[in-house]
């Protein structure tokens, strides 16, 4: 994590985050690039002294270490919420704690991020995070509350839902897809796809348990019409490729299967394959 750019106005200036992380370099490497945006920091060595601080002080946002001897940040995000109802918390994380990172953030964290992450990707968790936080508190007031149901009864027509932050995962067999850092695993291990890839797993998981054709995969992919023969000839090599990234045994795939004829599936439960 090396600092050489950073925004020179936070948009939260003096906002207070707690580093929670057992490894000092960590911990001042963060607090360093933190202090030099204009946020009050504080640092815990461990997930009991990071509560014993957030009993007796508050805290905007926590940073913490999801693997820590002790107390995990698990426990931490567990223990914390009764006394920090408003406080955002983004984990750290290693690959191979990235599963229980995404666990966390269904148990209330808002975000995570993985080590080493760029100084640009930490800046923009932090902001994202601090401006979740207003919108909280903002949507607590009652005042805030009034406005947005006049606005709601003023209203003509219905506008389109936010996703709901669940949508953000996907999940299929083995697989798991967080759509809006673009990463995959597979067995818990990064797998690094190109845009074309991501697309067609992400497009088949949204739609696991159904065959969808190649003619249809491809005006999703590319916004134009195919025949399903020139379609199921276009996908042919990037599904082939996908598989080579993504199965055990790509000659006997398990996670992307051809319906012959038909297109593609991914199934939520392991069935047999025919491959192309």
């Amino acid at each position: 994590m090396t600092a050489s750019k950073i925004a020179d106005q936070p948009t939260f200036p003096g906002a207070h985050i707690l580093i929670v992380d057992d490894e000092q370099t960590t911990r001042r490497t963060l607090a360093g690039l933190l202090q030099r945006m204009g946020y009050r920091t504080a640092e815990a060595s461990s997930g009991r002294r990071a509560l014993e601080y957030m009993a007796r002080r508050h805290f905007d946002l926590v940073i913490l270490d999801l693997k820590m001897p002790g107390m995990d940040g698990t426990e931490v995000l567990r223990s914390a919420r009764p006394m920090a109802d408003d406080t955002v918390f983004i984990i750290l994380t290693a690959h191979g704690t990235l599963n229980s990172a995404i666990a966390g953030i269904r148990h209330g964290a808002f975000d995570y991020l993985l080590k080493p992450s760029p100084v640009k990707e930490i800046v923009t968790a932090v902001e994202a995070g601090l401006a979740e936080r207003q919108r909280r508190l903002q949507s607590k007031d009652p005042v805030t509350l009034l406005e947005r149901a006049l606005a709601n009864m003023k209203a003509a027509t219905a506008r389109p839902e936010t996703p709901s932050p669940r949508n953000r995962f996907l999940h299929a067999l083995e697989l798991t897809v967080d759509t809006m850092k673009g990463l995959v695993l597979a067995g818990g291990q990064p797998v690094d796809l190109t845009p074309t890839e991501f697309d067609i797993l992400t497009y088949l998981m949204r739609n696991q348990d159904r065959v969808v054709s190649c003619r249809e995969l491809v005006a999703h992919l590319r916004g134009y019409d195919l025949d399903e023969r020139d379609a199921r000839v276009f996908l042919r090599s990037h599904v082939h490729r996908l598989r080579q990234k993504l199965e055990r045994d790509p000659s006997s795939p398990c996670i992307i299967h051809t319906v012959r004829g038909r297109g593609y599936i991914i199934s939520s439960e392991a069935t047999e394959s025919v491959s192309e």
